[in-house]
């Protein structure tokens, strides 16, 4: 796949991404409301038989005569897992959604190293195995290598690679497709409840090309499934034709987006034919 240089990265450097969910136990630089020894003072609560006694504030006792425990906000290491549809229908359009793709994941890893979170990218045709981005530059480095590596092709059943790839709980966690998976919308739910069982933020990132979203064509055309060359229909694109199929469309997304919100999770819908920068601005709003 297409990527983008790590200069062109480095106009994100400022963005942060907001991780409510749960931590690794790590230690490292993303405050949580976990309490522990490593970090910044919280504030005191009263000793409970078997605390730690390094813990006690002694000038609290001779003052009060009642032992109390120093607390301290731990800092851990945020979890941010990107799964990534490579099947062929995202090798569509005139600006590939591949292409858009990839870059979002080089965008959104070199983000998250620069808050010192974790990142792991997985190519959902290959589940089983996730790609730990190395910190620091030259992690992005290796990722894009990685990216690049990758062409999408055939077809991906969606909801059974995710399952595939949940190994850990924890995290927050970009799906990146064009949800272009039949089976996809009937699944979506089991997904989701499964992510949200093991305590998963999660992002979808749908990807759309303009060809995809903007129909300018008139006459008769034959239409071949891109994962499935035996697939074919013959249309005659007439107005109502159009129309009924930007209607389609509009459900389709307004019916992930639902299910989305209904699970607690966030829904983007990005355009291929928008700047990257603009996209990925976008996700770092939600």
């Amino acid at each position: 796949m297409q990527t983008i240089d790590l200069q062109e990265l480095e106009a994100l450097r400022n963005l942060k991404l907001n991780i409510k969910r749960t931590f690794t136990y790590t230690e490292g630089f993303r405050r949580s409301s976990a309490k522990g020894r490593s970090a910044e003072f919280s504030g005191y609560r009263e000793y409970i038989p078997g605390d730690d006694m390094r813990y006690v504030d002694w000038n609290a006792y001779a003052r009060l005569d009642k032992l109390y425990i120093k607390e301290y906000m731990e800092e851990r290491e945020g979890r941010v897992n990107i799964f990534l549809d490579t099947s062929r229908s995202m090798q569509f359009g005139s600006a590939l959604k591949s292409t858009l793709m990839a870059e979002l994941s080089q965008a959104i890893s070199y983000v998250a190293l620069s808050g010192k979170d974790s990142v792991y990218v997985t190519d959902l045709s290959r589940p089983a195995a996730s790609f730990k981005v190395p910190p620091g530059n030259m992690g992005v480095r290796m990722l894009q290598r990685w990216l690049e590596d990758i062409t999408p092709d055939g077809r991906i059943n969606l909801a059974d690679a995710l399952k595939k790839s949940l190994r850990t709980g924890g995290g927050l966690s970009f799906i990146i497709s064009d949800f272009m998976d039949e089976e996809f919308p009937y699944r979506q739910e089991e997904i989701l409840r499964l992510m949200n069982y093991r305590r998963m933020e999660v992002r979808l990132i749908q990807i759309l090309s303009k060809e995809e979203m903007d129909i300018e064509y008139t006459g008769s055309y034959r239409f071949i499934d891109s994962e499935d060359e035996s697939k074919d229909v013959k249309l005659t694109l007439e107005r109502s034709v159009v129309k009924n199929y930007n209607k389609a469309l509009d459900k389709y997304i307004n019916d992930i987006s639902a299910m989305a919100t209904r699970y607690g999770a966030m829904y983007h819908l990005c355009r291929t034919d928008e700047p990257l920068r603009k996209n990925i601005y976008d996700i770092m709003r939600l």
